[in-house]
């Protein structure tokens, strides 16, 4: 009986486990994941924080209890690898609630540890109410605070004498969108849709780079028209804690043109980098753009072991160059093609558009 461990449960690691176990009645399939949900809508978060969807639970595409019942896995939730043993073919896993750690052997291991959201060493971007936007939990605390935003019970109160509250005209709060990729766009929509006061904040000169400049310019149009105010070309060089002068409930966003922007959030939307740590720590080669490097078949160096998703570099379909493409429909492809390799059949990845 072959035993397969994956570690992460998400986009690619689901996929190859569903993919494994139609291949392979007989085959042990073990899925462990650090977070509390699996297989969920990554792409649909933002759309979460603005209401268009409604319940938490509409983001789930699976849940640990409907992997086991449909495709009979072995899912682990709460469970963090933290070691492999190349030599021995095993890991070491760690219970996050408990403590317990322990080894699990496999004759196969796949990778799919994705990727983390960028913090870079800006001064004060450790701040109170600054969010990220990478799973269900960082959504909920989210919406936690637009709920305290909109009431005026946020954690972080404004500063100002006697607790007075300064707010932009129509008592909105104020919402800085840092980074004009995908999520900064989609939670300025969103945060829009909910009638915060929203500025986005680019370094370059336009918001969306892979797009031609002129087709850039009909984003800012309609981001304009739809009440973002817009800052481009003006990266963050610091975010200060608010003063009673310049009250705020997060931060004050210090612009490199020497703006200062009153946040009561900042969301951080400054793209992602690939989570390399345990297969770095395994002495697996890692490539020239920091992901683990693969080869057609998604085999790591190591012939044991397989790599999927936003950890990996793959081939720009494109230009032939290694990059870093951390998309869901990309990762959930190479999920089946991993299973596939690992369970006999030969099967490549020729690489990613990444449109």
């Amino acid at each position: 009986m072959k035993r397969i461990l994956i570690v992460g449960g998400v986009a690619g690691g689901a996929s190859a486990a569903a993919r494994a176990r139609r291949r392979c009645e007989s085959c042990e399939i073990t899925v462990f994941e650090r977070g509390p949900h699996v297989s969920f809508a990554n792409c649909g978060l933002p759309y979460f924080v603005g209401g268009e969807i409604v319940e938490p639970d509409a983001l789930l595409v699976q849940t640990p209890e409907t992997l086991r019942a449909r495709f009979n896995l072995d899912v682990r939730v709460h469970t963090e690898v933290v070691a492999i043993d190349r030599a021995a073919r095993q890991v070491r896993a760690r219970e996050i609630h408990s403590g317990r750690v322990y080894d699990a052997p496999y004759d196969a291991l796949i990778l799919s540890t994705g990727a983390a959201p960028l913090r870079p060493p800006i001064p004060g971007i450790e701040r109170p109410n600054h969010f990220v936007v990478r799973n269900i939990p960082d959504v909920q605390q989210i919406m936690a605070w637009s709920k305290g935003c909109a009431s005026g019970k946020s954690s972080a109160p404004t500063a100002t004498p006697g607790g007075a509250d300064a707010r932009p005209p129509g008592n909105r709060c104020r919402a800085v969108v840092v980074g004009g990729g995908y999520i900064g766009l989609e939670m300025a929509e969103q945060l829009r849709r909910r009638d915060f006061h929203v500025t986005l904040v680019e370094a370059l000169p336009q918001v969306m780079t892979p797009l031609d400049p002129e087709m850039a310019a009909w984003l800012h149009q309609e981001l304009r028209a739809h009440g973002v105010s817009l800052h481009l070309n003006d990266p963050v060089v610091a975010f200060e804690p608010p003063t009673a002068e310049e009250p705020a409930r997060a931060s004050i966003v210090v612009l490199k043109s020497g703006r200062r922007l009153p946040a009561d959030s900042v969301i951080l939307g400054l793209g992602v980098k690939p989570e390399i740590g345990l297969a770095r720590a395994a002495g697996l080669e890692i490539g020239e753009r920091g992901g683990i490097r693969v080869n057609e078949h998604l085999q790591t160096s190591d012939p044991y072991i397989w790599a999927v998703g936003d950890a990996i570099e793959v081939r720009d379909a494109v230009t032939g160059q290694w990059s870093l493409i951390p998309l869901a429909g990309p990762a959930n492809r190479q999920g089946r093609i991993a299973a596939d390799n690992i369970l006999g059949r030969s099967a490549r990845y020729a690489g990613t558009l990444g449109t």
